[in-house]
């Protein structure tokens, strides 16, 4: 009778003990699923528009889980006629003090920085960037609109003084989920 009632009390230790971790699990924030949902890899016929021209391309994104799913690492590629082959790697994470989506870029194009992001709807992200350049105000936007378990549109707009400097469009295809 007593191995019993060990057995027994031993199993009802371990539930109450699995039970307590359950309860006291991290509650992963909307913004973050939302950015999760991003994992794989994308492609979009894009468009941009720089100095007064407009160009079609192939961008390509690939986002993978990183630091046990609590964030992402992107590689971005595009052949982007006038400009030249943009190569980027991108860590993107949520800071929990702030509230806000961390998404540190750096390409081959000589661009490092790091953009805030917001979610404004469940399937809407909103980054921003704000620097300087040539001594005027730089903002860059970027919004990241899920149209779909596998369509993505996204727009980037680049002001320098208020004035549109250039625009990227394009509705990304999720080609796998790795």
């Amino acid at each position: 009778m007593k191995p019993i009632f060990t057995t027994a009390l031993v199993l009802f230790g371990l539930y109450v003990g699995v039970a307590n971790a359950q309860e006291q699990a991290p509650v992963t924030p909307e913004i973050l699923k939302a950015v999760l949902r991003l994992e794989g890899k994308w492609e979009a016929n894009a468009s941009g528009q720089l100095g007064g021209k407009t160009h079609t391309f192939k961008y390509n994104m690939h986002f993978r889980k990183t630091a046990s799913g609590s964030g992402l690492l992107i590689y971005e590629t595009a052949n982007i006629p006038d400009v030249g082959k943009l190569d980027g790697t991108n860590l993107i994470g949520y800071d929990p003090y702030d509230g806000k989506l961390h998404w540190f870029s750096v390409d081959n194009l000589g661009t490092t920085y790091d953009h805030t992001g917001e979610l404004l709807s469940k399937d809407h992200i909103r980054l921003i960037h704000e620097s300087s350049r040539e001594g005027k105000p730089y903002r860059e936007q970027i919004d990241f609109e899920f149209i779909g378990a596998n369509k993505l549109k996204v727009k980037l707009v680049g002001t320098l003084g208020g004035n549109v400097e250039e625009v990227l469009e394009g509705t990304f295809v999720r080609r796998s989920r790795n």
